[in-house]
């Protein structure tokens, strides 16, 4: 029932569409091209900060940590570059974190990333954890760059600002290849079904400890991006634990738009939904609508009404 509900719902987003919905204390799931790898944008950030949080579990990082930013490792806006035009360098990890996931901050999300070693050294930390279904190439910069910077191959140093803006701007067919890539051969990928694994993970305490796992779960619960999309199907004051993810839009097509998280029923018993779409070629309110449509179909399916 709920499965035809969500297919239904993803007719409307005019594009490529998965998502996976699972009831945490009942089990009761629906899927719908759930085992589909679709384009992670800002979402990979989430796997990123469970990573980040399990090396903080094995003392290998401090939440407390100060890391130096370099002028060349600043992404545009976002308030880790904004302190750090007002002397504030280095930032701790836990103010990355936040960040991070809060606002969506690039410029933390692609420090953690090189801190972590790179996006492989990422994947393999999420592969011991028993998460799979998840690759990051990463930095996020490096999507920017697949589209400005198109074909170019990547400086030795990684992609700055100031490189992406030297790059000549390619032709309309160039880009729209480059936009074809991005979207059927995503670098930074994931299924939703692998998405709604690890968030069930995070519910049921079997990746990090204690105090990290209470830790980003509130974090994602004060999220302040995507209000359109899973909250804006949800009654008001609803607990959404969730990150979102938004490509560009280019040629009338957005690359990518996401939402996952954990929502909490009013008789406290949560479910987790990921829904991941690709190659939209609808308005950015009309997928955020059908982001939501699916979190109120959901949330309908599990109150019984």
């Amino acid at each position: 029932m709920l499965e035809a509900q969500l297919g239904s719902i993803a007719a409307e987003a005019q594009g490529a569409v998965s998502v996976t919905v699972l009831n945490l204390r009942t089990g009761e799931r629906a899927s719908l091209k759930g085992q589909t790898p679709r384009p992670m944008m800002s979402v990979f950030k989430l796997p990123i900060a469970v990573a980040a949080l399990a090396d903080v579990d094995q003392g290998l990082l401090r939440l407390d940590q100060a890391v130096p930013i370099s002028a060349s490792e600043l992404r545009q806006g976002g308030p880790i570059a904004e302190a750090w035009k007002r002397g504030e360098t280095a930032p701790s990890v836990e103010s990355m974190l936040t960040h991070m996931l809060q606002e969506s901050d690039n410029t933390a999300g692609d420090k953690l990333v090189s801190l972590l070693g790179g996006g492989a050294s990422i994947t393999a930390r999420l592969r011991k954890l028993g998460l799979e279904g998840i690759t990051i190439v990463g930095p996020e910069i490096a999507r920017e760059a697949a589209l400005v910077c198109v074909d170019a191959p990547a400086p030795d140093g990684g992609w700055t600002m100031d490189e992406l803006a030297a790059c000549t701007t390619p032709d309309a067919a160039a880009l729209g290849a480059a936009v074809r890539r991005e979207i059927e051969s995503p670098p930074d990928n994931a299924t939703t079904d692998a998405i709604v694994d690890l968030l069930a993970r995070l519910d049921q305490a079997s990746i990090l400890n204690g105090d990290s796992r209470k830790w980003l779960l509130s974090r994602l619960a004060s999220t302040r991006t995507g209000a359109a999309r899973l909250r804006a199907g949800l009654p008001p004051d609803t607990r959404v634990a969730h990150k979102t993810g938004t490509g560009q839009t280019v040629q009338g097509v957005t690359i990518a738009m996401g939402d996952v998280g954990i929502v909490t029923l009013p008789n406290g018993e949560p479910f987790a939904i990921a829904v991941l779409m690709a190659g939209s070629r609808a308005s950015v309110e009309t997928q955020e609508a059908v982001i939501a449509h699916m979190a109120r179909a959901s949330w309908e399916t599990f109150v019984g009404k």
